[in-house]
């Protein structure tokens, strides 16, 4: 059978999915799998202690030591214990005995991930962190270097940079020496993005779909006064999910599904590209439209995800916040950019890619830092406790994210490299394969680079068999 969608949705469930016989069991065991990223979140007060060893040169322990060690072995009892029923069934489909299998392994390796770093086991927690998200793109890494490095040349390159900012900027060009590949690696070619924005914008297309029955302001900015009733008409009548808006953490958009919550800031005020780019575009229109879509279809793995699908999923997303602008080099003079790139940096760095070994979370604090002050020295040079002070916040923010797991003595978590790979591999896909397989990743949660998935879905009748 073949799956076509009315619009943004697959139509609802006629028959019951392929997978009914073993879903309910697997979503019971999977619920404490989910989100391990906030599970390795510190607390306030443990936080606020690794800034401050970090503020004072020194490593700082991100280990997650406040996991319940008891809670945490029964969970891996149950998933293995799933795992094993599930093989020794002999009357489910092959197929979908084979999407579970790997999708249950990526669950033990989550659960294990945080098992290691509870117990301070960094040789552990590196091997089950690769194993999930890969060893770091060495080219793509590079590649970001450069851009940072390039960023650095141009400041000095101007006739009336501070002096400041020039040592600042020379400073990075100096820790960058012999870093640096080919920054081109990471934007796509002036086709492809036409290409894919053209397909996004137009009539009937993906953003006139996502955004039917509202009015974007395109003059002024938007805030939660304007902003939340369009988030509320998409989520509600455009994607009829029964998700809720919620208050996030800091800045932070995200959805959390296991409380059906749509996170956005609890104050915000941006530019509609941003909001509908990231808002709309990339959290509920991706990732909500995934699970929805997921839901619906013939097997209901797809609303949680085949395994390892983040990259896919996650540089898509990120291709729709840029495919809002006219092109992709005003994105790309976007902090927004900035910072994706700068997760895949300090990923690398502490990974030490390209290099003899890992990094203490002491280095990647400086090698980061140094990034960031040149960047705020651009805007505040005549005032070094400002500078000071921003740069310091964006570098905290940052290896607070990234570090998170890891005892400080050397690695990263690796998640968040996604972004920046993810989108490289979209770019490449869209280029080689059209531009409507990006919006083929809206049937449910896989990654559309990854040819297991794509001969997954092809089997179940949500792809063509003429990849």
């Amino acid at each position: 059978m073949n799956y076509q969608r009315e619009g943004l949705l697959l139509p609802e469930r006629t028959q019951t999915p392929e997978d009914a016989a073993i879903y309910d069991r697997f979503a019971t065991v999977h619920e404490g799998t989910r989100e391990t990223y906030k599970q390795l979140t510190l607390d306030a007060d443990r936080k606020q202690a690794v800034l401050e060893a970090w503020h004072n040169g020194e490593d700082a322990d991100l280990s997650a030591s406040h996991i319940d060690a008891e809670a945490l072995a029964a969970r891996l009892d149950e998933l293995y214990a799933w795992k094993a029923e599930l093989l020794a069934d002999d009357e489910l489909d092959p197929v979908i005995k084979q999407a579970y299998r790997w999708r249950i392994n990526e669950d033990i390796a989550n659960a294990k991930l945080l098992e290691a770093s509870s117990n301070g086991d960094m040789e552990a927690f590196h091997r089950w962190n690769r194993f999930i998200y890969g060893e770091p793109d060495e080219a793509i890494y590079r590649g970001a270097l450069d851009k940072v490095a390039h960023d650095a040349e141009e400041l000095l390159a101007k006739d009336d940079v501070h002096p400041v900012t020039a040592e600042a900027a020379q400073k990075v060009l100096a820790m960058l020496e012999g870093k640096r590949g080919y920054r081109e690696l990471l934007a796509p070619t002036e086709e492809a993005f036409a290409a894919v924005r053209d397909d996004h914008s137009r009539a009937g297309g993906y953003y006139a779909l996502l955004l039917a029955g509202v009015d974007v302001p395109r003059t002024g900015k938007i805030n939660r006064q304007t902003g939340d009733p369009i988030l509320e008409h998409v989520v509600k009548n455009n994607l009829q999910s029964d998700y809720e808006l919620s208050d996030a953490e800091a800045s932070s958009w995200g959805v959390t599904h296991s409380t059906k919550s749509v996170e956005r800031p609890t104050s915000y005020n941006m530019p509609w590209q941003r909001f509908v780019g990231l808002g709309a575009g990339h959290e509920i229109g991706s990732h909500l439209l995934e699970k929805m879509n997921g839901l619906r279809g013939p097997v209901t793995l797809m609303a949680d995800g085949l395994d390892r699908y983040e990259s896919g999923n996650e540089g898509r997303a990120v291709m729709r916040e840029q495919i809002v602008y006219e092109t992709f080099d005003e994105f790309g003079k976007q902090v927004r950019w900035r910072d994706i790139i700068r997760r895949d940096i300090a990923i690398g760095y502490a990974m030490g890619v390209g290099e003899d070994g890992m990094k203490s979370s002491s280095e990647v604090y400086a090698f980061v830092n140094a990034i960031d002050r040149m960047y705020q020295t651009k805007l505040t040079p005549d005032d070094p406790e400002t500078t000071t002070t921003k740069a310091r916040a964006k570098t905290d923010a940052l290896l607070a994210r990234v570090l998170k797991g890891t005892d400080g003595t050397g690695g990263a978590y690796l998640k968040d490299k996604v972004y920046l790979e993810g989108h490289v591999a979209g770019w490449l896909t869209a280029a080689s394969r059209g531009a409507g397989r990006i919006s083929e990743g809206d049937l449910g949660k896989f990654d559309i680079n990854n040819p297991r998935h794509v001969a997954l879905l092809q089997s179940w009748g949500l792809l063509p068999d003429n990849e």
